[in-house]
């Protein structure tokens, strides 16, 4: 009986391991599929704010910043003040702000930035976590910068210095 329970006791341990390595193996997997389904920007047809339809294909150059955001988030709002500043605007990129909040909550959130020119910024919507769960943006502010040929270049998770970000903008070959 002894020997039953000791061998079943050495065996939990040894199943516990199994399973962390395939969970581990999958993940990784699963990671290295998203990135590959965005190195190159993928033709994607959004929902801005409005309602308006967005499609990738109409940004025929970089460089290109995607920032995954939340209104409430005080590194968001740090960042994404100081990335629509005319700073990123002289540097000819594109920014494109995406968040699953509501409407009137992100309206709101760029209303306090008073952003006069938008002909370089476009507004995402996503309600269901579709685009989120492409680029595996799990964790916000998530930043995905593509240089001038729109393949990707870098990718910042969690907050990050918006210097760090707009010199990947600038030197994005």
């Amino acid at each position: 009986m002894k020997r039953r329970i000791a061998k079943f006791l050495l065996l939990i341990p040894i199943i516990i391991i199994v399973l962390l390595i395939v969970a581990i193996l999958t993940r990784k997997s699963r990671v290295e599929g998203a990135l590959e389904r965005i190195r190159i920007l993928p033709d994607l047809v959004l929902t801005d704010i409005n309602g308006e339809e967005f499609n990738t294909s109409w940004l025929t150059s970089g460089p290109l910043l995607i920032t995954f955001f939340h209104p409430e988030c005080d590194h968001c709002r740090y960042e994404i003040s100081s990335l629509i500043s005319n700073d990123s605007q002289s540097c000819n990129s594109r920014i494109i702000l995406v968040s699953y909040a509501g409407k009137s909550e992100i309206r709101s959130f760029l209303k306090d930035f008073k952003i006069i020119d938008t002909s370089h910024l476009h507004i995402i919507h996503d309600p269901d976590l579709k685009l989120s769960e492409l680029f595996g943006a799990n964790i916000i502010p998530a930043n995905f910068i593509y240089n001038d040929s729109l393949r990707l270049v870098k990718i910042f998770r969690g907050s990050v210095k918006p210097e760090t970000i707009m010199k990947y903008l600038y030197d994005s070959d």
